[in-house]
């Protein structure tokens, strides 16, 4: 009894192990597994996404106080022409809402809001991601900047031009002129953008790549700007972000930022300090 109870436990228990095993092989390969993350649409393929970005800028005083920049865009983009390693877009701007506000509700900027509405224009893209190219025919600088602003700002990460597994890491930089984000500085907010793959899943047939994108900001001086005042930025930004590697898709990112720039005038022996912190997010509504 005692030999044939000893060869039914170890028989449970390798049975119990081989169990483990199957239940966990497909997470292990999946783990172990290289992909390779590209943009891809077939021409004629129509993407919908929904941007928003919820940042509030505490401003002296003196430089127009504190403020409230909510932005909302709906894109809609069919691919028109698949080149090489570019895809071309034409895109309309479904929705859009942008207002800076001050505390006591007055608006800081001009209202586009009307004017961008059911406007198109054309895009370019990297299969990586980079943008190459947004055209926005008949519309104010102010509009446009809008535009190139929110997208960058509550878009998408650059993706590595090799495979990748989950672990690996890379960089990319992006340069937001500092008017368009509502902040009084003459040059631009400099975004360096680590990114690394942290987890790669299922979902019925496609494989899906969870992405971290760890921000860290500096300021970069526009060329010629008075030496009669000095900017320095410091902050960070972190962002989860979803992509369909079998479609070629990215399917949402949202995240967190929190910044201060210090403005600094030599000549007065005086510093401005503006804060921000904020949300934005983007999202794939239909496809």
């Amino acid at each position: 009894m005692c030999r044939t109870a000893t060869t039914r436990s170890s028989w449970i228990t390798r049975a119990l192990w081989a169990l483990i095993a199957l239940t966990m092989a497909p997470s292990i390969v999946l783990a172990q597994e290289q992909v390779l993350l590209r943009l891809d649409s077939p021409i004629g393929e129509s993407l919908s996404y929904r941007f928003e970005i919820h940042l509030d800028i505490a401003v002296p005083p003196v430089l127009g106080g504190s403020q409230r920049l909510e932005s909302l865009m709906v894109v809609q983009q069919t691919t028109t022409d698949v080149r090489g390693d570019t895809l071309y877009f034409d895109a309309t701007v479904r929705e859009a809402n942008f207002s800076l506000r001050s505390e006591d509700g007055r608006e800081m900027l001009p209202n586009v809001s009307e004017d961008l509405a059911g406007q198109s224009f054309r895009t370019a893209f990297t299969s990586q991601g980079e943008p190459i190219d947004i055209q926005i025919e008949g519309q104010s600088p102010e509009a446009s900047a809008q535009v190139r602003s929110a997208l960058r700002q509550a878009g998408f990460p650059t993706l590595p031009g090799r495979p990748v597994a989950v672990g690996d890491r890379w960089r990319d930089t992006l340069r937001i002129r500092a008017a368009d984000m509502g902040m009084a500085a003459p040059g631009f907010l400099v975004l360096i953008n680590d990114i690394s793959l942290v987890r790669l899943s299922r979902s019925g047939s496609a494989t899906i790549a969870d992405l971290l994108v760890e921000t860290t900001y500096e300021f970069e001086p526009e060329a010629g700007a008075s030496s009669s005042l000095s900017v320095a930025v410091t902050g960070s930004r972190a962002d989860n972000v979803r992509f369909d590697v079998t479609n070629g898709h990215f399917l949402s990112a949202s995240g967190a930022q929190d910044f201060t720039m210090i403005m600094t005038v030599p000549s007065l022996g005086s510093s401005f300090s503006v804060h921000g912190n904020g949300e934005s997010s983007a999202l794939l509504i239909e496809s």
